[in-house]
């Protein structure tokens, strides 16, 4: 398990190159730097040391958690535990609480401490140029610091910079570290090298035999790769060594819905559910992907049902982040486009209530908004609601230098260039959101349609082969699949752009 733009690109490349340069020079008076952790209390110290430790190289972050409130109990004025609660917390009001608090007490932190709580503030802020600055700042200080290493490696996934997460934690020269093997296991996995990905995995597995978490990170990954058997075996090897891992437990649910075996999924679901006391957000999280099953099987009246009852949990808890993308979701499979639309509208307005939500999380959230808005108005073949969308998601990039939000305009935009059959601008469109179902989907068709036959098969596969618990691969990817794999679905990549373009021809219901 791991903890639940062209431009950005360029930009990391840079000032990492700038970093590496300027850190080369004085690397041997570095090697050593420790970022400190200043506390008026030993036992604090003590304790955030260990929610740490237990966080990243066992990945008990709920024991974690509950630590590092004792720590902050014990020296209020420990700002980087504040700041250490805030990126492991589970519940988003604790996020947006602790981060208020770490950089309220940053000045009685060491000079490290404060450039790594602004960086985290310029992040949820939503000032990434002044984030990646200080992030970069920080790391050529402490390029060999266990905790810098991990928040910079966390934070670059989070942003999927996978190539640059991996870069930084080569150049650290930690070898020692379990939970940073696991981080980069998973950043192989989601280049899908899963060659690499393994081998990591093999290190993990043997640096920690007795622990649960390596066994539920090689089951996660070979699902990704498609060893759906396997992964099931994984997962109830971890189960075996602790029974109270429960994400291993939704990991078989996960399994199986993925496998096209809804009914065995929710059964799964549903014995997690009654065997464990979850935390917020991943109840929610997993709830969601029960939901998903339905929509797996067309059952849209089901899932609607469900969704709702999401939506009014987490209104209940001032969740305005997490209940406007369930709205987003229940949006995506509507076959009204009224519908549809509606619901994005009630996803814009409790997104703008902003409660217990960073300003960063809000902003990627409405960019996921404006897609689906396009998306729903393609089919729909209202074109006034596609442009003002796509206008409205062009300057939300534009400003914010956030590789999500970045992929988020390119999928939108590449649609868009492709429902008009401008099939070469769609593919420099649709390469930046390579890692969306919605868009292999049309960067397979609009390949084949340039004249491109080794790409569309290329990105054919990779669509077949996408094997992540999201909507956006249950709306896609077993459709594809189906056809994709049999002999008789006849026509160039297996008829997945023919099979496509049906899909997107046929209007919604206004």
């Amino acid at each position: 398990m791991i903890r639940m733009s062209s431009r950005v690109t360029a930009l990391l490349v840079s000032i990492a190159l700038l970093a590496a340069t300027a850190g080369h020079a004085q690397l041997a008076v570095r090697h050593a730097a420790v970022l400190p952790l200043t506390t008026k209390s030993p036992e604090a110290r003590r304790l955030a040391e260990e929610a740490m430790m237990l966080d990243l190289d066992q990945v008990e972050q709920a024991k974690a958690i509950e630590i590092l409130r004792k720590t902050v109990k014990i020296d209020p004025d420990f700002a980087m535990a504040h700041e250490f609660l805030t990126q492991i917390s589970l519940d988003p009001a604790e996020q947006v609480s602790e981060q208020q608090k770490a950089f309220a007490t940053r000045n009685h932190a060491s000079a490290g401490e404060r450039l790594a709580i602004e960086w985290y503030q310029d992040a949820m802020n939503h000032k990434l140029i002044s984030a990646i600055v200080k992030m970069n700042d920080l790391l050529s200080r402490y390029p060999h610091d266990k905790w810098v290493v991990w928040m910079t490696t966390w934070w670059l996934t989070t942003q999927t910079q996978y190539e640059r997460s991996i870069e930084v934690y080569e150049r650290s020269g930690i070898s020692d570290s379990p939970g940073l093997m696991n981080n980069m296991g998973y950043s192989y996995a989601y280049l899908r090298q899963f060659d690499k990905a393994f081998a990591q995995m093999d290190k993990y597995v043997g640096a920690l035999p007795q622990d649960a978490n390596p066994q539920d990170s090689y089951a996660e990954i070979l699902r990704m790769a498609g060893r759906f058997q396997e992964s099931i075996e994984h997962y109830r090897a971890a189960l075996a060594i602790n029974p109270e891992f429960y994400s291993s437990q939704f990991g078989i649910a996960d399994t199986y819905s993925l496998m096209g075996d809804q009914t065995q999924a929710r059964k799964e679901y549903e014995a997690g559910f009654r065997k464990f006391s979850l935390p917020e957000l991943h109840k929610i999280l997993w709830q969601t992907r029960k939901v998903t099953t339905y929509v797996r099987e067309g059952d849209y009246q089901e899932a609607d049902r469900a969704f709702h009852a999401i939506v009014e949990y987490t209104h209940s808890k001032n969740m305005s982040q997490v209940e406007a993308d369930t709205y987003r979701q229940m949006a995506m499979y509507q076959q009204n486009a009224k519908h549809g639309l509606a619901l994005l509208k009630k996803a814009d307005a409790v997104l703008h209530e902003g409660k217990n939500a960073m300003q960063a999380a809000i902003r990627q959230e409405s960019a996921q908004i404006l897609r689906a808005r396009v998306e729903i108005a393609l089919k729909a073949r209202n074109n006034k609601t596609v442009n003002s969308s796509l206008a409205k998601l062009a300057e939300l990039s534009q400003s914010s230098d956030d590789k999500v939000i970045d992929s988020a305009y390119h999928g939108a935009a590449g649609a868009v260039a492709f429902s008009d059959g401008k099939y070469n601008e769609a593919i420099a469109h649709l390469e930046e959101d390579e890692n969306n179902p919605l868009s292999l989907e049309l960067l397979a068709a609009a390949y084949q349609n340039s004249g491109d036959r080794a790409q569309a098969q290329h990105t054919a596969e990779t669509l077949a082969n996408f094997n992540d618990p999201s909507l956006e691969q249950a709306l896609v990817v077993p459709t594809f699949r189906s056809c994709y794999q049999d002999p008789a679905c006849s026509g160039s990549i297996k008829s997945g752009e023919k099979q496509q373009q049906r899909r997107r021809s046929r209007p919604l219901l206004m």
